[in-house]
């Protein structure tokens, strides 16, 4: 005969596991989302980056956090601009460092690439880094290319990422412009 205490254990601990797992969900974003969430967006070249360690003695050793530096041009503003965007992983050499699961891939973050990266300023991303965070991590970058004709093109990830599709860095610009212009619907950014 089975234990009802152990049972109603197992169940509660099921129960825990699955709201756990279900609290770890990808952010699906619209376009619209991300501008208005994003303090900014910026399209550029990858020009440096910086890998640092933090061991916190609240938040716990070894830390590690990227930098990207980008020069290029606001989205929004059009203005030129260098920021630095950051996001949780990296290593310092060979041996030390961390993987993260929500990282953007080593071709997307290359020295000399060129991309499109939304963030948001964020006081403490652990550890009490405070940088420019990159928005909702690897969903937040969108790598480049020039076509034939010598348009850049913006490489969309598919569907629940803020750019689905590819599409021309000017048609993306002129819709962050117009986001950004529009008033924020109620209780939005």
């Amino acid at each position: 005969m089975r234990n009802p205490k152990r049972c109603l254990l197992f169940a509660a601990a099921a129960l825990i596991g699955v709201s756990a797992v279900g609290d770890a969900q990808i952010q699906r974003l619209t376009l619209e989302q991300m501008v208005r969430r994003a303090d900014d967006a910026v399209y550029g070249t990858i020009v440096d980056k910086e890998v640092v360690r933090i061991d916190h003695p609240i938040d716990g050793p070894e830390l590690y956090y990227t930098t990207l530096f980008i020069e290029g041009a606001s989205l929004v503003s059009g203005e030129p601009v260098t920021v630095g965007v950051s996001f949780p992983g990296g290593f310092t050499d060979a041996e030390h460092g961390v993987y993260n699961s929500e990282a953007p891939s080593a071709d997307d973050v290359a020295l000399g690439r060129r991309v499109v990266a939304f963030y948001a300023w964020s006081d403490n991303m652990g550890g009490d880094f405070a940088s420019n965070a990159l928005y909702a991590s690897h969903g937040g970058l969108y790598p480049t290319f020039e076509s034939r004709g010598g348009a850049v093109v913006v490489q969309g990830r598919g569907a629940g990422y803020a750019v689905r599709d590819n599409c021309t860095l000017g048609g993306l610009e002129d819709s962050v412009r117009a986001i950004a212009a529009r008033p924020a619907p109620e209780g939005g950014k």
